[in-house]
């Protein structure tokens, strides 16, 4: 399905009855990574879920948002869908960033609240990963020198990922938004984030240490963290029925 929000062309599913559900998908995603969540929780209650502007079926936005823009866009989207009420918002990664951002500035409002492997800490090294992109840059130059092109989709995986910044190499057209949002450091907004919230980090995650999920657990007011052995970035798909059983547990 698909609606006009803000001008912006939004396409979504919603499915089942009962309290509402929202789910946020994660940088390079879309709404069909959740099919088996979907597909579990809708017994139960009415989930919904959208593909964010950019990615999946959602046309990219004309200007380089940043995460307040997705936070906006998302109350705008639940508004249009007559949704005054959220028993939930449950965000992996870059959808956790999106619920945080939008919880603190008061945009999004729901009961409770799950991040799994969620964003939002800006690491200690991001003026050397700044640096390194930089390389990357020059890098992509340098393939385009004669005897070079065949191997320059390989050289930019390989710069890009020593610097961390493999996300950055995939975001394409969406490059400017991806640097607004790993740009902005929402630990402050974490204390403003007052309802009961649910974390379930991978043990494994590279890309969202638990080390953040601890340092977001110690601003939170009411919330408990479940750490996944063996599950890595996306938990949800490495230990699914644990995560399910978790978030029916919650809800």
């Amino acid at each position: 399905m698909k609606v006009l929000v803000d001008g912006q062309l939004i396409e979504y599913k919603d499915e089942g009855k009962g309290k509402v559900v929202v789910l946020l998908h994660g940088w390079g995603m879309n709404l069909g990574t959740y099919d088996a969540l979907a597909a579990d929780l809708s017994n139960k209650f009415r989930v919904v879920r959208l593909d964010f502007p950019g990615f999946g079926g959602s046309p990219k936005p004309d200007d380089s948002w940043g995460v307040g823009e997705y936070a906006q866009l998302t109350a705008g989207f639940l508004q249009k869908l007559k949704i005054t009420n959220v028993s939930a918002l449950i965000g992996h990664s870059f959808g956790g960033r999106v619920i945080i951002k939008g919880v603190s500035s008061g945009s999004l409002k729901s009961d409770k609240v799950v991040l799994m492997g969620s964003a939002g800490v800006k690491p200690k090294d991001a003026v050397r990963k700044q640096v390194f992109k930089m390389i990357a840059k020059t890098g992509k130059v340098a393939t385009k020198l004669p005897g070079l092109k065949k191997l320059r989709p390989f050289l930019q995986e390989k710069l890009y990922a020593a610097a961390g910044s493999t996300d950055y190499l995939r975001a394409e057209k969406l490059q400017k938004i991806f640097v607004n949002t790993v740009n902005e450091d929402l630990l402050p907004n974490v204390s403003s984030v007052t309802q009961k919230t649910l974390m379930i980090w991978g043990e494994t995650d590279d890309q969202t240490p638990v080390a953040d999920a601890e340092k977001m657990k110690e601003k939170l007011k009411d919330a408990s963290l479940i750490v996944v052995p063996d599950a890595g970035h996306f938990v949800y798909s490495d230990a699914y029925p644990l995560v399910i059983k978790e978030l029916r547990k919650f809800l």
